[in-house]
């Protein structure tokens, strides 16, 4: 699920990193546990106020890069800089940073309150100033008639905004926040996901996300950074990281996707033709690739970027259609998603939009069917 941009286009300092100077800047940072690298030679920018995330499967070591931004663990090699300061070396409580855990780490025998003024009475700030900020963050995350209660007397969503307003009480510069939403169901994470944009953008403070979750990472981030096995996959716009993958693993780790091997056989400045065996057909590319002729690469597509129909569709390009029978239907409610089995075996998914409530002609199992795409519909893959 894509988000709806937090900035004007103008706006977005990543766009014009020449005139704009980064609120977070790790260089070249290798962090080894014994002869494991967990992460390797990262480098990363992330400007003031973005809600950065850091995506990847485990062990990918977007927790450990977290970790130490945090101060928790120290580089092997490489630097760490907030706000313009060599942060590599300084202890966590020296730092501008505070960390959300997933386990939220409330103190069950306190109050909400409590829970909340807690650092803020560790830094022995007067009382009226400690209850002030405290009434402040209780509005901000919508507890106001909450703040008697202990944790136990609490929802998890509940909870997880509790956690949120004790983090951001010492006013942070930088909010790190590792899988702040992992313990909540379904539904109602996804409710908290626009609440913690909202509140990301009332208070403009940099967050920093870790989440295993690809959608979370969609709806909560104005840049991605896809991680595996410890270095930087890709760096992006939910959309770029989507629609514009720049390889197989990104394409396949973000969403569905149909990914087949082809060989180029025209490579000229304003298309590309692919042969696809595993399709059975040609694939017409209406722009031009940095690749060789005969050379082997992927095409990957996405499921909603092709069309099913029962009747042959006329084509322009002599390629991009296929045909095959359909082996299963999964119905969401909103799309369904039909599996369909090609004459070479390859199975692809195509979901379609379900915008004919009870559709008595929607295409059904076992009928035969073509599977047809436009030119610019995937991307082409070299690594």
């Amino acid at each position: 699920m894509a988000k709806k941009p937090q900035l004007a286009i103008d706006t977005r300092p990543w766009r014009d990193s020449a005139n704009n100077k980064p609120f977070v800047r790790i260089r070249n940072v290798t962090k080894k546990f014994g002869d494991v690298s967990a992460v390797h030679d990262v480098s990363l920018d992330i400007y003031r106020s973005e809600l950065f995330c850091l995506l990847g499967g485990s062990g990918s070591g977007k927790s450990t890069l977290l970790r130490m931004l945090a101060g928790f663990e120290t580089p092997t090699s490489g630097i760490i800089e907030i706000d313009g300061q060599d942060m590599t070396d300084v202890p966590p409580y020296n730092r501008p940073v505070n960390m959300m855990f997933q386990s939220y780490a409330l103190f069950p025998h306190m109050s909400v309150e409590q829970n909340i003024a807690y650092g803020l009475k560790r830094d022995h700030l007067p009382k009226a100033e400690i209850d002030a900020r405290v009434a402040e963050l209780l509005a901000l995350v919508k507890l106001q008639d909450y703040g008697k209660r202990k944790p136990h007397q609490l929802s998890g969503g509940q909870r997880q905004r509790v956690a949120l307003a004790r983090a951001l009480a010492k006013r942070p510069k930088l909010l790190l926040l590792d899988e702040p939403l992992g313990a909540l169901d379904k539904k109602l994470r996804e409710e908290t996901q626009f609440e913690l944009v909202k509140i990301q953008e009332q208070l403009g403070v940099t967050f920093i996300v870790v989440t295993h979750d690809q959608e979370e990472a969609m709806t909560l981030a104005t840049r991605i950074g896809v991680m595996n096995q410890g270095e930087i996959a890709m760096i992006g716009e939910p959309t770029d990281i989507y629609e514009f993958p720049n390889s197989r693993f990104v394409a396949g780790f973000i969403g569905s996707v149909n990914m087949v091997e082809g060989t180029v056989t025209e490579d000229e400045p304003d298309h590309v033709r692919i042969r696809s065996a595993e399709l059975g057909c040609d694939i017409y590319v209406g722009h031009g690739v940095d690749c060789a002729p005969d050379q082997i690469l992927w095409w990957a597509i996405r499921p909603e970027k092709m069309a099913l129909s029962r009747e042959k569709p006329e084509n322009p390009f002599n390629a991009n259609v296929t045909t095959g029978i359909v082996e299963e239907i999964a119905y969401l409610g909103d799309i369904s998603v039909y599996q369909v089995a090609l004459e070479s075996g390859k199975r692809i998914r195509v979901s379609q939009t379900n915008n004919v409530r009870g559709n008595p002609d929607a295409i059904t199992w076992d009928e035969q069917v073509f599977v047809t795409w436009d030119d610019n519909a995937g991307s082409v893959l070299t690594v």
